[in-house]
């Protein structure tokens, strides 16, 4: 669902009309940024790592993703959140080497270890994100592969696509924000549909795929021995 279709189908269940408001309006303007709040408080749910912000560099706007000779630090995507399991230094004939994830803290137990590779992220949202890449590669060109785990998209423009498994959660919190003076009894029944979804969405989101295991493992990369 984009933006606009969004918008319309509040303005729908709203107005019971299809004279919908235009880009620029008070009306647009309001609903736009409480979309926009809608989905900051899917992305931001206390407690759950959504699936759908989980993306390849390779899928990202910015960051380095090729090497340089003898560097070991990079600029990582502006919305990385946080680094997942192993980074890739993929050849031209497409052979991989592979870059444990460590900690920032770990770095000094690696000072005199110039064997074992490994990759950590440092910075933050102000100064930006850095990768380091240790050993540093020894040649130019290579690409850089990792996952991570991404802030969520904002829409800002109309062909802005949701990117929450079910966007009628934003429609229905956007309607409860919008009638919550006006008519709180309503405002209410929308809430209370919209919290329905954002459950919805969480228990699906940690439903474990089909022939999967469920579970904990007890080791992750990167993290403990």
């Amino acid at each position: 669902m984009t933006q606009d279709e969004a918008l319309q189908q509040i303005h729908i269940l709203l107005e019971k009309d299809t004279d919908y408001p235009s880009s620029g309006s008070e009306d647009y303007t309001v609903r736009q940024a409480l979309l926009a709040n809608a989905v900051r408080v899917w992305a931001y749910e206390e407690g759950v790592t959504w699936n759908e912000l989980f993306v390849d560099l390779a899928d990202a706007s910015d960051g380095d993703t090729t090497t340089t000779a003898d560097q070991e630090e990079y600029d990582a995507p502006s919305d990385l959140v946080f680094p997942v399991g192993y980074l890739r230094i993929i050849d031209s004939d497409g052979n991989s080497t592979y870059y444990k994830l460590i900690r920032p803290d770990d770095v000094q137990l690696y000072d005199n270890d110039s064997s074992t590779k490994i990759w950590w992220v440092t910075g933050n949202k102000k100064d930006g994100k850095k990768v380091h890449i240790h050993p540093a590669p020894s040649s130019s060109g290579l690409t850089i592969s990792y996952e991570y785990y991404k802030e969520p998209t904002v829409p800002s423009s109309g062909s802005d696509v949701l990117e929450m498994s079910d966007p009628q959660f934003a429609v229905y919190w956007v309607l409860s924000e919008l009638l919550r003076d006006e008519n709180p009894g309503l405002a209410q029944t929308y809430q209370n549909i919209a919290l329905n979804k954002l459950n919805a969405m969480k228990l699906r989101n940690d439903v474990p795929a089909r022939w999967q295991e469920s579970g904990w493992r007890d080791v992750y990369s990167g993290f403990g021995k």
